[in-house]
């Protein structure tokens, strides 16, 4: 019987890591065929038809350089999310009126292009506040300072793939510049089987500092109340936070946070240092890809939640908004994600989050 039993054991584990196997392999294929499809050209009048600009103007034809005008670009290839899409970032010391936009490939360029006057072209490189209560999720910092900024949204039918395009400087003397050339990948969602499933904060690493997960962390700085300079600390806790990887590209993330930071109202009411308490609650939710090459994971947001003293509020993204994009280290069940983000001044504030998987 002992024998019988043995041989059985055996069988059923012989069984089960052949088909651990299996679904590793299936898997991996999976991850194979999602990268490359990111390789496959668009066609270049399809993804045109579907690039939405604000502002812009769709005219037919092609375009004639004629120099004169002088603009730079830091990069020649860059990547796009699907729908999310991406930005043309730009510098120019020239009196230019707008420009042109137009896509190319090996057959040649598009049937027709965009026409983007000056005025519907922001400047990009903005320094942005920190979103509240999102944990590693604190939004578009400054990065490089660039003279000018196209937003460009993708509609729902561009799937993951390449395509390029030429971009110009006009003036009002009808002066073209010579075009500047750019190719773009389209990323596919998910990408990376290892990343999915349910993954929980651990802790994180700031300025060489670690703090544990539940662990308060307190930031302390002078205030002025009723003309004395007082020493205030605000604090903070991360009770959780948690994401879930699906294998369809979607995720969820939900950060639950406790507060206690200082209240310049009442404290200078009362002349003396009042704190207030809370705790606070952030869910988003959207689509992940991974970057194969970069070893990085991006995080578009479609849907945000936040409640905080009792009141909850949601927000949808049509296009969604770019949560996070940043570096990882994944290795078993271990996952470490890095973000970087620029101050006011200027000043880089690299950030660790640490993660295990359930």
């Amino acid at each position: 019987m002992k024998k019988i039993n043995l041989l059985l054991l055996c069988f059923l584990a012989l069984n089960f890591f052949s088909c651990s196997s299996d679904d590793n392999s299936s898997a991996k294929n999976k991850d194979a065929e999602i990268n490359a499809q990111e390789n496959e050209p668009l066609e270049v009048n399809s993804v045109s038809s579907a690039l939405i600009i604000e502002g812009a103007t769709k005219k037919t034809g092609t375009l004639t350089p004629t120099g004169g005008l002088e603009f730079t670009m830091d990069y020649s290839k860059q990547s796009a999310m699907q729908k999310n899409g991406f930005e043309i970032e730009f510098n120019s010391s020239a009196n230019y009126a707008g420009v042109y936009l137009q896509l190319k490939d090996e057959n040649g360029m598009a049937d027709s292009y965009f026409d983007i006057p000056r005025d519907k072209i922001s400047k990009s490189g903005k320094i942005q506040e920190a979103k509240n209560n999102r944990g590693f999720l604190k939004g578009k910092s400054a990065g490089k300072e660039n003279d000018a900024s196209i937003e460009v949204n993708l509609a729902e039918s561009i799937t993951a793939g390449t395509f390029c395009y030429v971009i110009c400087l006009y003036d009002d003397q009808g002066n073209i510049s010579e075009p500047t050339e750019v190719c773009v990948t389209v990323e596919a969602w998910a990408g990376n089987s290892d990343l999915v499933g349910n993954w929980n904060f651990t802790k994180q690493i700031e300025d060489g500092k670690e703090t544990k997960i539940k662990e308060q962390l307190c930031d302390d700085y002078t205030e002025t109340i009723c003309n004395k300079e007082v020493l205030v600390n605000d604090c903070s806790t991360i009770n959780s936070i948690n994401i879930i990887f699906n294998s369809d590209g979607t995720y969820k993330l939900e950060n639950i946070t406790s507060e206690k930071y200082y209240d310049w109202d009442a404290s200078q009411e009362a002349c003396e240092v009042i704190y207030r308490e809370g705790d606070s609650k952030y869910v988003s939710s959207g689509k992940w890809a991974y970057n194969e090459e970069d070893k990085k994971l991006t995080l578009v947001e479609f849907i945000i939640t936040e409640t905080y003293d009792g009141k909850t509020e949601s927000e949808v993204f049509e296009n969604g908004d770019l949560g996070f994009n940043g570096s990882i280290v994944l290795l078993g069940s271990s996952l470490k994600i890095t973000e970087s983000y620029i101050n006011y001044d200027e000043t880089e504030e690299i950030y660790e989050y640490f993660f295990e998987k359930k």
